[in-house]
């Protein structure tokens, strides 16, 4: 079946496959933009209404119509509608839109479209709605140094159009970088110190606040990738810092910024990006010849897309090639002016120019605005503005990272119910290109260029209105987070995110300005409050963590807060430093003061997080005892709660609990009840209730379990589900969880020395592109252990340190609760005897005889063994028997073996082979799998052998 091309001009529009193509380019497009194409060139010749139109883009969806007049104004832009005497779209005032090129449809073979779509690529660049003039030479130079640079500034004053030049090149070159193509525009970042977090958060990582540059550093370094820095020039010395650290630490991430001025670091290749060509002042062109030049292309495009009839002519030639000249051909001056001509005309315009554009000369770095050359442009397209326009688009400063209509109604017009005169306002500076809009979703974003936005601050200081739209600014974001508190339960976490993570820049700058000495720190607090789901959903554990700590420190000064609220941040301090700092005393001190307050406050759900944070920080320091009296409580609290996502939780804190302390009967009877519950725990948040997708951690000490009774095959299928199931959650938090207390482990216990070796470099990338430093320490002293096991003890030995003691007590307890006895049997393999008898002793002291206890004492008797000291045999024997008494009691069938194969080599070097066998075969029998796991195959081969010896 052959498939249709509608072609016009010197595009063609492939609708099956949404394709536009111009020559064999395809041209981007947004959706909707597309969708409104494709109505017009269907019925070319007549008019489409604007109603047909809005539900051909939005079907079944209400938007206003400010949003076909941005599609269509978009769309015409990206055809070069009226360049070169092209036209396409005609407005029908009060009734539609028109195609009025000549179309012509041809049949395509199938077997012959054109392959030219590209691949999708790992990028977050944007679509380009408009067409980029007289760059292109300026891009292929770029892309060639840029090619053998690896960090390529493009350098020049404002408006000149180094953004456009900068994703003109990373467009073309995505296809080069494995792992992506980024942007990350820093024009709002207000604290040169956020650059390394902004980064991240753009690449999806998580960095602690220590040290955020070389935490990056780290988490990229085997990545090849392409970071565009967009606006560098006010937190240069930053970027500056953070190129030269990618420079040396990571050689395969290539930079590319835009700034005012270079960075002035070694191996930075400066490309000083030029105006736009001009004619001569003394010009005397006609509309052909002056049509040649890049900035009369780019004048007259922008001047058709708005007023239709407008056309280059030798007649007005000589006043748009002045008015052109005069703005120094700076594409942003151009596009600024160019909407004017609607109103003012070219006669107009040329002479309005005489009073309104004055360029400064003095350039400094911390000058204000930045973009001085821009002042004079944007000032004078302010004074045309009406002073109800001018006070409006004086508000529109104090947003930071865009707004939306509902904003901008309650911050710049001061109530909620002016959204239509909004609309009109915000529609009206989007056509006089003062205010940048992003239509791609249903509801509208808007946003100030940088330029504008410094300038929209200025005058808003000057009038005296800045702290009053300050705190309506502040006020409003309070309701808006008061809000997404509430719908937090009802949400899905993905929905939520896309209704309120786009605020996080507005957040700050509210909080930043409640928190200053001309704000309200009452606003601030109880903003902060509102706020902790967001942190905590993205997650920004570190950044929810200094926000809280601000609030305290504001409370010591007597910011008032009632019990509730304090509860809410007791508990999210005392979560983000569990979860950043490990279980650290204030940590404790925190979860404590949550539960106190929730507890008089009656607050069942507060009372539940409080509890969880204490059963986690007591099992991590490995007071056992302690987290199972905890667990009881939680599982307690949620029997009375009745809620059913809550009490599977509670299954897995007793049966998580029973399991530490050596009781796999009672731990396999909770958690087996809670992986059958027909609920899904996971209703909310894991981060903002229990951290972890609660199926996945169930079945990850389900996997444990399994083990230690000796069903070594279930294990090991239960524990690459629970992986595998953690990858595709996409949590990083939850596969960490995953791989350090079941993956590596179990692989290690079955003798998989591979995939143990697989998970640990796992682990390692995962926690280090996140910045989880417990688990990343973690991962590489397991990656030491697998190579000890596998022979490599020149590599392995250094990556297991000194042992226990020098282990930070975070790690400590991780190792404990997940492989200490791997890590002192490796010391062993390594010869470092006493390092390994004294790991095993302090974890014997730290156990209180529980689930690892066997092993431990085991693992002694094989180091006593191996350190050779005369008269050993005896103790050694003692140890060994001693192992073999713990897991009969603990019912662990896998450790009963262990310690029944020791023992019977020491009876069979003893010279007693019928002990031996008798010591070993009664436990081997028992098993009904894993008969091709390590364990089993040695202790099959030490019973085929001692019954060789015995038929001897």
């Amino acid at each position: 079946m052959n498939e249709r091309a509608i072609s016009f001009g010197p595009f063609r529009l492939l609708a099956e496959q949404r394709l536009l193509l111009e020559g064999d380019k395809p041209v981007r497009l947004g959706n909707r933009a597309f969708d409104i194409l494709a109505a017009l060139i269907e019925r070319a010749g007549e008019v489409v209404g604007k109603e047909e139109l809005m539900a051909r883009a939005w079907p079944q969806t209400f938007v206003e119509e400010a949003n076909l007049k941005i599609q269509v104004s978009a769309l015409r832009r990206a055809l070069g509608d009226g360049q070169g005497g092209n036209r396409y779209i005609v407005t029908v005032v009060g009734r539609g839109y028109n195609f009025v090129a000549p179309v012509r449809i041809d049949e395509l073979l199938r077997t012959l479209q054109p392959a030219t779509v590209a691949v999708a690529a790992v990028h977050n660049l944007p679509l380009a709605v408009t067409r980029m003039i007289g760059r292109e030479e300026a891009v292929e130079a770029l892309i060639s140094r840029l090619s053998r640079q690896r960090l390529v500034t493009i350098v020049g004053p404002a408006g000149i159009g180094k953004t456009t030049a900068a994703l003109a090149v990373a467009e073309r070159v995505i296809a080069e970088y494995e792992h992506g193509v980024w942007l990350i525009d820093l024009a709002s970042l207000g604290d040169a110190r956020l650059v390394p977090s902004a980064v991240a958060t753009v690449l999806g990582l998580q960095i602690p606040a220590e040290d955020p540059i070389h935490s990056l550093v780290a988490a990229v370094r085997d990545n090849q990738m392409l970071l565009l820095l967009d606006n560098c020039e006010h937190v240069i010395d930053e970027v500056a810092s953070l190129a030269t650290a990618l420079l040396s630490g990571a050689k395969d991430v290539d930079i590319l910024a835009t700034s005012r001025e270079p960075l002035r670091v070694a191996g930075e290749n400066e490309y000083r990006l030029g105006p736009l060509g001009s004619p001569q002042a003394s010009s005397k062109l006609s509309a052909a010849e002056a049509a040649t030049f890049p900035a009369i292309q780019l004048f007259v495009e922008r001047v058709t897309a708005i007023v239709e009839d407008f056309a280059l002519t030798d007649a007005n030639a000589p006043l748009v090639v002045e008015i052109c000249r005069r703005l120094d051909g700076l594409p942003l001056a151009i596009e600024f002016a160019a909407p004017r001509v609607e109103v003012l005309g070219i006669e107009g315009l040329a002479a309005r120019l005489d009073d309104s554009l004055q360029l400064l000369g003095v350039r400094r770095r911390t000058a204000m605005p930045r973009h001085r050359t821009m002042r004079a442009v944007v000032d004078w397209s302010y004074g045309l503005l009406s002073e109800d326009e001018r006070l409006f688009f004086r508000a529109l400063g104090i947003f930071a990272g865009g707004l939306t209509v509902e904003a901008a109604a309650a911050v710049a017009m001061g109530a909620a119910n002016t959204r239509t005169v909004a609309i009109d306002r915000l529609a009206d500076l989007v056509t006089k290109s003062l205010v940048v809009a992003d239509v791609s979703g249903t509801k509208p974003r808007f946003r100030l260029l940088d330029t504008t936005r410094a300038y929209a601050i200025e005058k808003l200081d000057a009038s005296g209105e800045r702290e009053r739209i300050a705190r309506r600014h502040a006020e409003y974001y309070h309701d808006l987070f008061e809000r997404a508190e509430r719908e937090v339960p009802a949400r899905p976490t993905g929905e939520w995110l896309v209704g309120y993570a786009g605020e996080l820049d507005n957040l700050r700058a509210a909080l930043d300005w409640a928190f200053s000495p001309s704000g309200v720190e009452s606003i601030g607090v109880s903003l902060t409050v509102a706020a902790i789901p967001l942190w905590l959903q993205l997650p920004m554990v570190d950044e929810c963590r200094s926000r809280v700590e601000q609030v305290f420190a504001s409370l010591a000064r007597e910011a008032p807060i009632d019990a509730r609220g304090e509860m809410k941040l007791q508990a999210a301090l005392g979560a983000s430093l569990l979860f950043t700092k490990g279980a650290i005393p204030a940590a404790r001190q925190a979860c404590t003061a949550a539960l106190r307050l929730a507890e008089s406050l009656g607050d069942t759900e507060y009372q539940l997080r409080a509890l969880w944070g204490l059963w986690a920080h007591h099992t991590n320091t490995g007071e056992l005892a302690a987290a199972f009296a905890v667990a009881r409580r939680f599982y307690t609290l949620a029997l009375e709660h009745a809620d059913p996502a809550t009490l599977p939780i509670a299954d897995r804190m007793m049966g998580m609990s029973y399991h530490y302390l050596g009781d796999q009967t009672n731990a396999w009877r909770h958690i087996e009840r809670m992986l059958s519950a027909d609920v899904d725990p996971q209703r909310r948040s894991p981060l903002i209730r229990f951290w972890f997708d609660q199926k996945v951690a169930g079945r990850v000490v389900q996997a444990r379990i399994l083990w230690l009774r000796g069903f070594a095959d279930q294990a090991w299928r239960t524990v690459q589900s629970a992986v595998g199931d953690a990858e595709a959650l996409a949590d990083p938090a939850t596969l960490c969880y995953a791989l350090s207390h079941g993956g590596c482990l179990v692989a290690l216990w079955v003798g998989n020395l591979a995939a143990a070796e697989r998970y640990a470099e796992m682990l390692l990338d995962h926690s280090r592109k996140h910045g989880f430093a417990v688990w990343n320490d973690f991962a590489s002293r397991l990656k030491g252990v697998v190579l000890v096991k596998t022979g490599d003890l020149d590599g392995g030995s250094p990556l297991l340190r000194a042992g226990l003691h020098e282990i930070t007590e975070p790690n400590a307890d991780l190792w404990f609760l997940t492989g200490l006895g791997q890590m002192a049997e490796a010391l062993g393999q390594a010869g470092r005897f006493a390092d390994g008898i004294a790991t095993v002793e302090r974890g014997l002291d730290r156990s209180q005889r529980g689930w690892l206890a066997p092993e431990l004492l085991r693992i002694k008797g094989e180091l006593l063994l191996l350190q050779g000291t005369t008269g050993t045999t005896d103790a050694v024997e003692d140890v060994f028997r001693q192992a073999l008494d713990g897991a009969r009691r603990q019912e662990t069938l896998s450790w009963e073996l262990r310690a029944a194969t020791s023992l019977a080599r020491l009876l069979r070097d003893q010279g007693h082979p019928a002990a031996a066998m008798s010591a070993l075969q009664t436990v081997y029998e028992r098993f009904t799998e894993g008969f091709g796991t390590a364990d089993l195959i040695a202790a099959k081969q030490l019973l085929d052998e001692l019954g060789d010896a015995h038929h001897d």
